[in-house]
């Protein structure tokens, strides 16, 4: 077996010719991703008629990890360091003329009926989506 330093470690060396079509519409102009088969869904589009990133904050195993897109950005060891590095992509996107939502689960202190001793106390979580669009603020819904 005779091993290429040029060939990339995992994967066809031509990425490009297997990845699906990233074109505004879906797959091949097809126009529209949700009937089309697109693993992404239904595509979000900002006022501008361009296409919402999507980004999200998840933890596994203690193991906080940020998804771009439905794809891998970045595994961290805390909730703040993967949520920081999420805004960050997201300033970044709309910095370059994008726009950005970013899910994220905030958690709440929780007393349960009649207070610690009496009910469940523990925490309760709410998924929550910060927008990013040029020219305002970010709102969170």
């Amino acid at each position: 077996m005779k091993i290429d330093p040029n060939r990339p470690a995992f994967g066809p060396p031509n990425l490009a010719a297997v990845l699906p079509s990233v074109a505004p519409g879906g797959p091949r102009g097809t126009g529209d991703r949700a009937s089309s088969g697109w693993p992404g869904g239904p595509v979000v589009t900002g006022a501008e008629g361009q296409a919402v990133r999507r980004l999200q904050v998840r933890g596994r195993a203690g193991i906080w990890e940020v998804i771009q897109d439905d794809r891998f950005y970045g595994h961290y060891m805390g909730y703040q360091a993967a949520f920081d590095a999420a805004e960050a992509a997201a300033m970044a996107i709309v910095a370059n003329g994008g726009a950005a939502d970013l899910r994220f689960k905030q958690v709440q202190a929780h007393q349960g009926v009649g207070g610690p001793a009496g009910g469940s106390g523990g925490p309760i979580s709410a998924m929550r989506t910060m927008e990013f669009r040029a020219g305002s603020a970010p709102v969170v819904r």
